[in-house]
């Protein structure tokens, strides 16, 4: 019998800043043995991924969406998502340098969760921590396993 080791679970993350997109991404090397990170540049290019899946591709464990982006923004895109069957109940966050009371409501409206983008790179592994504690549990605890 052959041993393999569990697939990883995918974080799509859409984000125009390739410094932001960069920080996350070395955010996230402290998961690497468990998760495996998609970027996109802006939402269509993260639409275009999620609907470039068939039915035997992973879904993402979790969308983390900026909400200024070009092309398509991450309010957009996030309405567009929770209107996607498959997708619909994925937990996003959006991960942006706004504090207001609006995008936070406009997140919540849509069930997503909102997170203002640290000022210093070093607060970046936290700021992971709590991208992944919107995941399931199982999947939180899958992803934080060492």
């Amino acid at each position: 019998m052959t041993k393999t080791n569990p697939p990883k679970h995918i974080v799509l993350y859409a984000d125009d800043d390739p410094d932001d997109l960069l920080l996350v991404q070395e955010a996230f090397l402290q998961y690497s043995a468990n998760v495996e990170m998609i970027t996109a540049e802006n939402g269509i290019e993260a639409l275009a991924y999620l609907r470039s899946l068939d039915a035997f591709d992973p879904a993402p464990c979790l969308i983390i969406l900026d909400i200024n982006m070009p092309r398509l923004d991450g309010k957009e895109t996030l309405k567009t998502i929770r209107n996607m069957d498959r997708f619909k109940d994925i937990p996003v966050v959006l991960f942006t340098t706004s504090s207001s009371y609006a995008d936070r409501f406009f997140a919540e409206k849509y069930k997503a969760g909102f997170i203002t983008k640290p000022i210093e790179a070093r607060q970046m592994a936290l700021i992971a921590d709590q991208l992944v504690d919107h995941c399931s549990d199982q999947i939180r605890m899958n992803i934080k396993r060492n």
